[in-house]
């Protein structure tokens, strides 16, 4: 059986490795953020997944609306998942699970198709109906 004093000495102990880790488990979230680059753009997420800062070349501007949008938001996509990797690692030295890295899913590439049918527009109609309650000048009262 310990002494109080022991007992003590033991607790202090244990609160000193806990900040170390704490401290280290900070240092390694904070780095957990991720850069992803081609050859016209680069993306880098925090650790949080939050966009921080994004890059185009010159030549990103070449490329058609569409096509930037997706290679800015496919690298986004693994950007964000490097991030989540890097997360889930932090939490490794805290007695944290390795397998939970292995069981983050991993994005499904996006291929930039310009023949995908666009989004269909949705009517917001309260009354279902095809009339139109705008009037027109010569319909006013």
């Amino acid at each position: 059986m310990q002494t109080p004093d022991e007992w003590l000495a033991d607790f202090e102990r244990k609160v000193a490795d806990l900040q170390q880790k704490a401290t280290e488990f900070k240092s390694h979230v904070e780095a957990a953020g991720a850069t992803e680059r081609s050859e016209s753009v680069t993306v880098t997420v925090a650790a949080s997944g939050a966009l921080l800062d994004l890059k185009l070349e010159d030549s990103a501007l070449r490329k058609s609306a569409s096509e930037l949008a997706s290679e800015i938001l496919a690298l986004t996509r693994q950007a964000r998942q490097s991030a989540a990797v890097g997360v889930a690692q932090a939490f490794q030295p805290l007695g944290g699970d390795a397998a939970v890295v292995q069981r983050i899913p991993v994005p499904e590439p996006v291929e930039a198709d310009s023949t995908a049918p666009k989004r269909p527009v949705v009517r917001d109609d309260d009354d279902f109906g095809d009339e139109t309650v705008v009037l027109r000048d010569a319909d006013k009262w």
